[in-house]
């Protein structure tokens, strides 16, 4: 049985992660697919917009293509370093939703338009007896940290990094160098700060982690009852929608429950209850 709950905003963020997985990746491939295009042109003095007149927006990349292969094959740094803070601002989005979910649910109020993503986890945590992994959120905040120092330090790493690196756990740091194939070791205004393949794929890797994590103290956070309404919401608005006749109906959030919330074990007798309150 999956242990995951696959409600709208789960199911939304999963597509948009994919999306962005795939046209990161397909970024990182086609600049280099370019450069072995442009190998049987190497030589020529004719600029882009003469060789490929075809390609749409050309002139605005309009070099010789000796230039453009040395810019495309240092595109990676510069990929990277747009493809993690829209990782991070999936995430984010996704934490917000999250944390809506439970405002919505429960009636009290997490202010989740407005909770900084540094905090967005502890935020949810309050709310559940479950927790996130500890060296999970320790990988979350060192990509989280380097993106600040790419955005507000013009690349160079800051106290906030170092001290992070200093302070990581043993555990984290040995799973950031699996992923991203070096020790996380940052020396404040000297050291550059780079987002290339692997940070990327790091990046992803550490937030589908957390994605699910989320996902399950969600599980804890949010009241049976409540729970059984989104099942017949989702249905309802984002699904196929609910049969008029009474059986049929169901029989429909039966087998919407076994699809999505199979993560929840709801009981025949649950579903029956949800399905009736749902209508009252």
């Amino acid at each position: 049985m999956n242990k995951y709950v696959y409600f709208p905003e789960f199911r939304d963020h999963d597509a948009t992660r994919e999306e962005v997985n795939s046209a990161i990746m397909g970024l990182l491939a086609g600049s280099q697919m370019a450069v072995h295009l442009l190998k049987l042109t190497e030589g020529s003095d004719h600029l882009l917009a003469e060789v490929f007149p075809q390609i749409p927006h050309i002139k605005r990349f309009n070099l010789t293509t000796t230039a453009a292969s040395g810019i495309l094959r240092a595109a990676e740094s510069h990929l990277g370093a747009m493809a993690v803070p829209y990782v991070l601002g999936a995430h984010e989005d996704y934490m917000k939703a999250c944390l809506r979910l439970v405002e919505r649910s429960t009636g009290v109020n997490l202010g989740a338009s407005n909770v900084r993503s540094a905090n967005q986890h502890g935020k949810l945590e309050d709310t559940s007896t479950l927790k996130f992994s500890a060296d999970s959120l320790d990988q979350f905040h060192l990509v989280r940290k380097m993106r600040n120092c790419t955005i507000h330090a013009g690349g160079l790493s800051d106290r906030a990094l170092e001290n992070h690196c200093t302070n990581m756990s043993s555990r984290a740091r040995a799973g950031w160098k699996r992923l991203a194939g070096y020790e996380p070791s940052f020396s404040a205004g000297h050291d550059e700060v780079k987002f290339g393949h692997r940070e990327t794929v790091a990046a992803l890797a550490i937030t589908k982690n957390l994605a699910r994590q989320a996902n399950e103290i969600l599980q804890a956070a949010i009241p049976r009852p409540a729970w059984g309404e989104i099942l017949l919401r989702d249905l309802d608005e984002v699904g196929p929608g609910l049969p008029k006749d009474p059986s049929e109906r169901l029989r429909k959030v039966r087998g919407y429950a076994r699809f999505h919330y199979s993560a929840m074990k709801f009981t025949d007798q649950e579903i029956a209850t949800f399905n009736s309150a749902y209508h009252k």
